[in-house]
C-alpha cells in the first residue's frame, strides 16, 4: 500500500498540474485539503506537512530550457499532418507514469513531449512507402535523462507505426539488462523475463496504468543477464504484426544474429540484388553512440565489425531511422559526412539528418555546476565557483599506484577511503532525518580496472563496514567512543559548513538543517541496510534496485562497468582515483553527475588533484562545445555544415581515442601579426539589426571620439571594452577568421604577457559623393560599399575577394616613423621576391604595418556596409562589419590556443589541403 506521504504528494501534484506557477500558499492549501480528505478516509499515519511542502515545492520550481537543433533542409516534418489521427496510447500512459509514479512535474513532461515530438518529426514517417533512411543524434549531459528521452521516442514511434525497435544498450550484460528492465517498466508494462514476478504482480510500471493490456508490444530480449537476442527464440516470429522490441549489446555475434533473422524475412530487391525488408519501418536507437559504433578503420579497410553490422541492419530495410544518443559526441561529429547510401554496407553513421542538444532541467547537477568555471571568469559570463563537494584523495596513490599490475596485493585501505565510507554512513543517516528513508543510497568506489584488485578492496570494505556496524550497535568501549567522536568531527567540520554554503548557491527547499544529535540517532538503522556489491565480470552481481522497494543502500566496488551508462540510484559518495586520458572517458566515468533532490549538500566526490584539474579543463571544453552548437543553430546550419572545434589539453589529455578522430586536425590559433576580418554576413534581418544596435550602444558607451580624415576615432580603449563588443557581435560561422570566442581568448591570453593593453577604435566613413549619408552613435558618416559576390544566395552576403579592409585604414594609428620603417622592410621583402607585388611598394602593406605596430596596441576597424544597393527590403540599417589589426608578437605562439577541428571547420578556414588541390 502506498504511504500516506506519497499518496498526498501524488494527489497534490496532480491538482497543481494546471497551474503554471502555483504560490507557496496554494501548495500549502492543497496539502492541507488532501490531508484532511485522507484522514476522513481513515488514514491515521503521521505526516510531516512541512517536509511534504518542501518536497512538492522543489518539484514545482524545476524548469528546463528549450533544446537546440541542427537539421538538414531537405526533410519535411510529417508529424503535423498525422498528429491528430494517431491514438498516442503508449505515449499517454508513459507520460502519466512519469507524473504519477515518478513524480515528474508537468513542466518537465511537457518539455519531454515537445522534444520527442520534434525528434519524431525529424525521423522517417512510418506510414510513408518507398525508400527512406534518416540518421540523427541526440546529445545530452551525463546522467541527465537520455533514457527517458528515447523511451518517450519509442512510445511515440510505435504509436505512429514503427514495427521494429532495436535499442543498442552498451557493451556489458549489466547495462543491457538494466536498460531492458527499465523499458519493461516504462514501455512494455510487464516483466519480459519469463517466471519473474514482482510484488505487484505481472503488470509493472506503465502496465499498472493500462491494466487491460490493450497496448501490446512483444519483446525478443529479456531482463535477465543472459536475456540478449537468441535466434532460436525468435525463429517463428514474423515482422509486421505486433510491434517488436529488442534491447541488445553492441556485440558482433548478437548483431549478426539479428541481421540473419531480418534477412531471413526479407525479399530479393531487383535493383540491388540483395534481400531487404519493405513496408516494415525500423527505429534503431544507439545508446552511448560514441562507444563501439564508430568505425575506427581507415578508408581502404573494411569497417569495424560492429559499425559494419549496424550499417548492414539499417541497409536491410527500405524504411529505417537511426538515432544515436550520447553525452560525449566528439567521435560522432568527427565522422566524415558520407552520402554514399549505395556503399556495400550502407552509409556511415554520421548524423546527417539532425543533431539535437538537450539542455537538462534546472535541478540537474552537471560538470559545470560541480566543478565550476571560476578559472575562466573573464571568458564566461554567468560563471560559478562550483559546488563545494569535492574532497582530495591524494593518499590513495601509495596503495593504488597509477600503473599498477593486475596482481597488485592490497592489505589496507587509504585513510581517505575510510573517511569516504564514514561519510556515506553519515549521508544515509542524514537522509533518514530528512524523511528520505525508503530511498536508494549508493556509494561508488572506482580505484582500478582489475577485477582481482577490486575483489580485495571489496573484502576490506566489508570488514570495515562490519566493524563500524558492531561499534555503532553496541556503543561500548574506547573504540566506539573514538568512532563517534570522529564521525561527529566530520559532521561539524565538513558537513555543517558545506551544507550552509550549498544552500546559499543552490535552490532546493528540501535542504533543511540537520543536527548531529538527529543524525547520530539514525546511524544504526542506516548502516544496517548497507550492502557491498562488486560490479564486474567476476562478481556476477547487478545493481537490481527494483528488487528493493524499500530502498537499496549499496556500496558498489567496480571498474569499467561503472564507467559508462550504468546508473547508480541515489549516488551520494564517490571515491574515484583511476586516471583516464580521454575527455569522453572521464566524463562518462562521472556517475556522480545527475539529480540529487534533497541531498545534494550531503554528496561528496573524493578524487585526486590531477583529476580535479582535468575535469576543470574538460568543463570549459564542453561548455565551448555547447555554445558552439547553440551558435550553429542560431546560424541555421545543417549537421554536415557543422564546423566543430574542441579545445585540446596542454598536459596530454586526449579528446577521445585517436582512432575515432582520424579525420580531425590539430590547429593552433594565434592572431600574432594577423588581420581578422568579417567577410561573410547573414542575410538575416534580426541578426543584422541586433549587431547594429549592439554596436551603436557600445560606441555610445565609449569616451568622446575625434574625427580624422573622415574616420571617427576613439583612442585608449581598454581590452575589456573590446571583448565586450566581440561578445555581443554575431559573426557568420563560415567566417572563421573572425570568430568572436577565439578573438577574445587570444586577447585575454596576450594580456597575461602585458600585450594588447591599449586599443584604437575607428568607424570608417565613405567620403565619395555617391555615398549614402548615415548617423551612427551621433557621428555622421558615409556608408561603405562592398560588392556581394554571391547575389543569388538567399542566406549569406559574401564580400568580393573576401576582403572588407581598405589598406590605408591600418595606417591610421601608427606614427610616421613606424610607417617609414614598415615601408623599408616591405621594399626589402619585395627586392628579395618575398612578396607578390609586381611594382615596388610606395606604401607599406598590412603585414609590415602589423610587424611595426607596438605589441601593446590593437586596432579595431568598424565598417558600416550599405546593403540597400542590393536589397532594400533586407535591412534599413547598415550591416556592421569589422577588421582587427593584431601586432606581431614574440609571445604570439605562447598565446596560441590549440583545438582539434573536424574536416568541415578546417576547410572553412584554410580550404582544401595542398595534396588535394
Amino acid at each position: 500500500m502506498i504511504s500516506l506521504y506519497e499518496n498526498i504528494k501524488k494527489n497534490v501534484i496532480m491538482l497543481l498540474r494546471d497551474m503554471e506557477t502555483p504560490t507557496a500558499e496554494q501548495i500549502k492549501q492543497h496539502i492541507h485539503a488532501v490531508f484532511q480528505m485522507q484522514r476522513q478516509l481513515g488514514r491515521t499515519e503521521e505526516v510531516e506537512e512541512a517536509a511534504l511542502f518542501r518536497d512538492i515545492l522543489s518539484q514545482i520550481n524545476t524548469w528546463q530550457a528549450d533544446s537546440s537543433v541542427l537539421r538538414d533542409g531537405k526533410h519535411r516534418n510529417w508529424l503535423p499532418d498525422r498528429k491528430a489521427g494517431i491514438e498516442w496510447g503508449f505515449w499517454k500512459r508513459y507520460r502519466q507514469y512519469l507524473e504519477d509514479e515518478k513524480n515528474w512535474s508537468s513542466t518537465i513532461t511537457a518539455r519531454l513531449d515537445k522534444i520527442t515530438d520534434s525528434i519524431l518529426g525529424d525521423i522517417g514517417n512510418p506510414a510513408q512507402c518507398g525508400r527512406w533512411d534518416r540518421r540523427g543524434m541526440v546529445v545530452g549531459e551525463v546522467q541527465s535523462g537520455k533514457t527517458a528521452n528515447y523511451t518517450g521516442l519509442i512510445c511515440k514511434g510505435v504509436d505512429a507505426g514503427y514495427k521494429l525497435v532495436i535499442v543498442l544498450a552498451g557493451l556489458t550484460n549489466d547495462l543491457r539488462s538494466q536498460t531492458q528492465s527499465r523499458l519493461d517498466a516504462e514501455f512494455l508494462g510487464f516483466e519480459s523475463e519469463v517466471g519473474k514476478v514482482h510484488c505487484s504482480g505481472s503488470r509493472i510500471g506503465v502496465g499498472k496504468i493500462d491494466v487491460s493490456g490493450k497496448l501490446l508490444a512483444h519483446p525478443l530480449t529479456y531482463s535477465s543477464k543472459n536475456g540478449d537476442f537468441r535466434a532460436n527464440k525468435s525463429i517463428n516470429l514474423q515482422l509486421g504484426g505486433t510491434p517488436i522490441l529488442l534491447v541488445v549489446k553492441k556485440n558482433t555475434s548478437v548483431l549478426k544474429r539479428i541481421l540473419a533473422w531480418i534477412l531471413n524475412q526479407g525479399k530479393l530487391h531487383h535493383e540491388s540484388g540483395k534481400k531487404v525488408v519493405d513496408d516494415i519501418p525500423l527505429l534503431l536507437l544507439d545508446d552511448e553512440a560514441d562507444n563501439a559504433s564508430i568505425n575506427t578503420k581507415s578508408e581502404d579497410e573494411n569497417p569495424t565489425a560492429i559499425n559494419r553490422t549496424i550499417r548492414q541492419i539499417l541497409n536491410s530495410f527500405q524504411q529505417s531511422s537511426y538515432v544515436g544518443y550520447t553525452a560525449t559526441p566528439f567521435a560522432n561529429i568527427f565522422i566524415p559526412p558520407d552520402e554514399d547510401r549505395n556503399h556495400e554496407y550502407g552509409a556511415d553513421l554520421f548524423p546527417k539528418g539532425f543533431i539535437y542538444h538537450i539542455t537538462p532541467p534546472s535541478n540537474y547537477i552537471g560538470p559545470a555546476k560541480l566543478f565550476g568555471l571560476a578559472e575562466y571568469l573573464d571568458e564566461y559570463q554567468n560563471s560559478s565557483d562550483g559546488l563545494p563537494l569535492i574532497r582530495k584523495a591524494d593518499d590513495a596513490e601509495e596503495i593504488f599506484p597509477p600503473s599498477h599490475k593486475k596482481e597488485l596485493v592490497v592489505n589496507v585501505l587509504p585513510s581517505s577511503l575510510i573517511k569516504a565510507l564514514h561519510s556515506f554512513v553519515i549521508n544515509c543517516a542524514a537522509r533518514r532525518v530528512r524523511n528520505q528513508k525508503d530511498v536508494h543510497n549508493s556509494m561508488l568506489i572506482h580505484v582500478t580496472r582489475f577485477n582481482f584488485v577490486q575483489g580485495q578492496v571489496k573484502v576490506l570494505i566489508e570488514e570495515e563496514l562490519t566493524n563500524l556496524l558492531r561499534m555503532i550497535e553496541y556503543n561500548t568501549g574506547a573504540q566506539a567512543e573514538h568512532l563517534f567522536r570522529h564521525m561527529e568531527e566530520i559532521w561539524k567540520e565538513d558537513y555543517i559548513p558545506t551544507c550552509q554554503n550549498v544552500c546559499r548557491i543552490y535552490d532546493d527547499p528540501q535542504l533543511i538543517p540537520v543536527t548531529w544529535k538527529e543524525v547520530c540517532a539514525q546511524l544504526l538503522p542506516a548502516i544496517t541496510k548497507i550492502l557491498v556489491r562488486g560490479v564486474n565480470g567476476d562478481a556476477g552481481n547487478i545493481l537490481d534496485y527494483d528488487q528493493f522497494p524499500n530502498g537499496l543502500n549499496v556500496i558498489a566496488v567496480g571498474g569499467d562497468k561503472l564507467s559508462r551508462g550504468l546508473t547508480l540510484e541515489g549516488l551520494s559518495v564517490s571515491y574515484y582515483i583511476r586516471p583516464a586520458k580521454n575527455y569522453d572517458t572521464l566524463l562518462q566515468m562521472g556517475r556522480w553527475f545527475g539529480y540529487r533532490p534533497g541531498y545534494v549538500d550531503l554528496c561528496r566526490l573524493y578524487t585526486t588533484e590531477d583529476l580535479i584539474g582535468w575535469y576543470e579543463h574538460i568543463v570549459v571544453a564542453n561548455e565551448e562545445l555547447r555554445r558552439e552548437f547553440v551558435f550553429m543553430e542560431h546560424c541555421r546550419l545543417t549537421p554536415d555544415e557543422y564546423g566543430l572545434k574542441v579545445r585540446t589539453h596542454p598536459g596530454g589529455l586526449n579528446i577521445t581515442a585517436a582512432n575515432k578522430i582520424r579525420h580531425g586536425k590539430r590547429m593552433q590559433v594565434s592572431f600574432s601579426g594577423h588581420l581578422a576580418q568579417t567577410t561573410i554576413f547573414h542575410k538575416n534581418t534580426s541578426i543584422q539589426e541586433e549587431n547594429f544596435r549592439a554596436t551603436e550602444q557600445w560606441l555610445l558607451s565609449l569616451s568622446a571620439p575625434v574625427t580624422k580624415k573622415n574616420r571617427v576615432i576613439w583612442n585608449d580603449i581598454s581590452p575589456t571594452q573590446i571583448t565586450d563588443f566581440l561578445n555581443n557581435y554575431t559573426s557568420h560561422p563560415l567566417c572563421r577568421q573572425a570568430e568572436g570566442d577565439l578573438l577574445i581568448k587570444y586577447i585575454q591570453k596576450m594580456l597575461g604577457f602585458g600585450e594588447l593593453t591599449k586599443w584604437t577604435v575607428a568607424l570608417i566613413s565613405n567620403s565619395a559623393s555617391n555615398a549614402t549619408p548615415f548617423t551612427i552613435a551621433e557621428s555622421k558618416i558615409g556608408l561603405i560599399q562592398r560588392a556581394d559576390n554571391t547575389p543569388d544566395d538567399k542566406t549569406c552576403y559574401m564580400l568580393k575577394k573576401s576582403n572588407i579592409l581598405s589598406p590605408e585604414d591600418e595606417h591610421l594609428d601608427i606614427s610616421e616613423e613606424q610607417k617609414a620603417k614598415a615601408l623599408t622592410e616591405n621594399v626589402m621583402a619585395w627586392q628579395a621576391r618575398e612578396t607578390r607585388s609586381i611594382k615596388k611598394p610606395e606604401k607599406p602593406s598590412g603585414p609590415f604595418i602589423r610587424k611595426v605596430r607596438s605589441p601593446q596596441n590593437g586596432l579595431l576597424l568598424l565598417y558600416p556596409l550599405d546593403y540597400t544597393k542590393f536589397d532594400k527590403s533586407f535591412t534599413s540599417n547598415p550591416i556592421i562589419g569589422f577588421a582587427i589589426s593584431f601586432p606581431e608578437s614574440d609571445q604570439g605562439q605562447a598565446g596560441a590556443i590549440e583545438y582539434q577541428v573536424n574536416t568541415k571547420y578546417w576547410l572553412d578556414r584554410y580550404g582544401e589541403d595542398d595534396d588535394d588541390a
